[in-house]
């Protein structure tokens, strides 16, 4: 019974350390890999009540065994990367937005990463994080995570056609979120450079490839700190669907619809 108990906790920590690891919040590099296997292990104690172990497993052999293990981990792993998907979405918008200021070569490191991302990018990634934590995100998905027991059980699950086209549209909508939340700064930034090919066309001697830098970073600057709560509200729209999108990865990979 002990052995069976301890078994079931590992296949829920194993799954829950997976998660983590694409987690938002929990995968920062700043945080330090003791504390997230701590929180992952306690995560595992807290499902434990609403798990249990096919009945063959105890039975099954090494090799049997390694693979369960090694489908607990994907199963962690996708379910961690549906929720890095919003992470993606802002990254993208500040992308799209440095381009059209100017600001590619003005790169920072967010906090909790190691890779440098533009000065938007940076902005709309710390506002995502603040908002995970002010709309008690992290809280339902934590509690999605014990859930998702129900529909996925440990050694059930399999892959399926309506799972991939699931989770392509879940891809394909941060690219829809990311131009909304870029939209304005690339509209004006499209009329600032109508606007200049105009005036090269008026006034052939002045030198408007120059001076169009400093008006695209002037405008799209002051733009883009008046549309902040437009991209807040665009976020948080993203992030209170995203329990929903947690749930429903979690189903088709039980197999459910």
């Amino acid at each position: 019974m002990m052995a069976e108990l301890f078994l079931t906790w590992f296949l829920v920590f194993v799954r829950a350390g997976a998660m983590l690891a694409f987690f938002p919040i929990f995968s920062a590099a700043a945080m330090p890999v003791r504390l997230r296997i701590a929180i992952a292990g306690f995560l595992a104690l807290f499902s434990l009540s609403g798990v249990s172990l096919p009945e063959n497993l105890v039975t099954s052999n090494l090799i049997g065994a390694i693979g369960m293990v090694g489908q607990e981990v994907f199963y962690g792993l996708m379910l961690g990367f549906v929720v890095r998907l919003v992470l993606f979405a802002v990254g993208l918008a500040g992308h799209y937005i440095g381009t059209e200021l100017g600001l590619q070569l003005s790169s920072m490191i967010a906090p909790g990463e190691t890779t440098p991302s533009s000065s938007p990018s940076v902005i709309l990634q710390m506002m995502t994080v603040m908002l995970i934590f002010s709309l008690d995100i992290h809280f339902e998905l934590l509690a999605g995570f014990q859930q998702s027991y129900q529909a996925l059980p440990i050694g059930g699950g399999s892959l399926s056609n309506t799972l991939f086209d699931h989770v392509t549209m879940l891809c394909a909508r941060t690219f829809v979120v990311a131009v909304r939340i870029a939209a304005p700064v690339i509209a004006v930034g499209i009329v600032i450079n109508l606007l200049m090919m105009v005036l090269a066309r008026a006034v052939p001697t002045m030198n408007v490839f120059v001076e169009s830098f400093s008006v695209r970073i002037l405008v799209g600057v002051f733009l883009f700190g008046f549309t902040l709560s437009l991209a807040a509200r665009e976020i948080t729209g993203y992030l209170k669907q995203l329990p929903n999108d947690f749930v429903v990865v979690a189903r088709l990979l039980g197999g459910g619809a």
